[in-house]
């Protein structure tokens, strides 16, 4: 039986852009690439590029106490600043990661909260059966919200052309977002992104996607935005080793052996999950996310291929690829705690066979995050 795939409100300006082909993401029906995969990593990391973003969820929490509410669900400390930006986890009574998430303080009654692309169906009525005895509301508007996302150095200079406010370090920091319009559209500006530059993601009604579109991409005319497919934006993950949900992170996955312990505030009061976290931070845990590169030939590893140390299977990889930035295979996979420092070596099963990798600091790209914050 053929699956039926969603259309991106932005799927017809896709087509009208050159993009001829297409795949399943999450349910939605996205472009792969415009050009070529390199190209396109190219065009971010010494432009800009211009991508969809649509596939992720808008969940907002309103009312007196709609601060507790998200403080209850989310695994990191959520100040109500107002203009801020929080990544969190929402985790389930067991620890496990149920859903990654950014939470943007629109005020100390309303906050929104953009879901991960595989989680829009999932956890919006999770959400609203774990805050019910809160005197706050959820109101899941992905339906009625898209955002487009520009990336890259020359992005500030491409918004600043056809925004309506103060696009500059000083003002829009990274993590803050601004409510502002763009080309005459009322938008939320933030900035934020996946790509591991400079970037802002844009979120507005639907009903002027056409309009948005083709504002942004006439405005990088001059920079030399190029439109990115989602294809790529996976690419752009990898490098800064954005966790993607069902691939590096899921409900069987704790932030501490994902690498997201920084982002779990055990510290500020109880919420979902807190009493399983407290034990596995006291016991440890048994695996590790590392990421590791792979000498020679142009290498694609697919989720779950085996990882073995020492001749005997040790885990699985997550995804690898060869990085256009980096002119090298990397990947990302789970191996046991011991076996998790830079420079082990492990072996990857491939079809072709074996190759040899070698464990190394991650993120793969900019590790010390100087560019996202240009």
């Amino acid at each position: 039986m053929t699956k039926i795939l969603k259309r991106s409100p932005h799927f017809g300006q896709h087509q009208a852009h050159g993009a001829s082909e297409f795949f399943d993401f999450a349910g939605w029906e996205m472009p792969t690439h415009f050009s070529t995969l390199a190209e396109e990593v190219e065009a971010c990391r010494n432009r800009a590029v211009l991508f969809d973003g649509h596939a992720m969820g808008e969940v907002f929490i309103r009312g007196p106490e709609a601060h507790a509410a998200v403080q209850h669900l989310c695994a990191r400390n959520i100040l109500p600043e107002p203009g801020r930006c929080f990544y969190s986890a929402l985790c389930n009574d067991e620890g496990g990661i149920f859903d990654d998430l950014v939470v943007f303080c629109i005020a100390p009654d309303e906050f929104l909260l953009t879901v991960a692309a595989f989680n829009v169906d999932k956890s919006p009525p999770w959400i609203r059966s774990r805050i019910d005895r809160f005197d706050a509301h959820m109101a899941d508007q992905s339906a009625g919200t898209t955002c487009l996302e520009v990336q890259g150095p020359k992005s500030r200079d491409i918004l600043s052309q056809v925004a309506n406010v103060d696009l500059s370090n000083e003002e829009l920091p990274y993590f803050r977002f601004v409510n502002g319009k763009i080309a005459g559209i009322d938008c939320i500006i933030a900035r934020l992104g996946v790509t591991g530059e400079l970037g802002y993601e844009i979120f507005y009604d639907p009903g002027h996607a056409w309009t948005m579109y083709d504002a942004l991409a006439s405005a990088g005319v001059e920079s030399g935005v190029a439109l990115a497919g989602n294809r790529t934006v996976g690419m752009f993950r990898l490098e800064k080793v954005y966790h993607i949900y069902t691939r590096d992170i899921d409900e069987t996955t704790n932030p501490f052996e994902a690498g997201l312990d920084r982002y779990v505030s055990l510290d500020k009061g109880d919420f979902i999950g807190r009493d399983a976290l407290l034990r596995i931070r006291d016991r440890g845990v048994e695996r590790n996310l590392v990421g590791f590169t792979v000498d020679g030939d142009p290498l694609a590893i697919a989720p779950g291929t085996v990882l073995k140390i020492g001749g005997e299977v040790a885990g699985k990889a997550t995804f690898g690829a060869r990085s256009p930035t980096l002119g090298v295979n990397i990947g990302l996979g789970y191996v046991p705690t011991e076996s998790s420092e830079p420079g082990a070596e492990l072996v990857i099963q491939t079809e072709s066979g074996d190759r040899t990798a070698r464990i190394c600091e991650i993120p793969f790209f900019d590790p010390e995050g100087i560019r996202i914050r240009g």
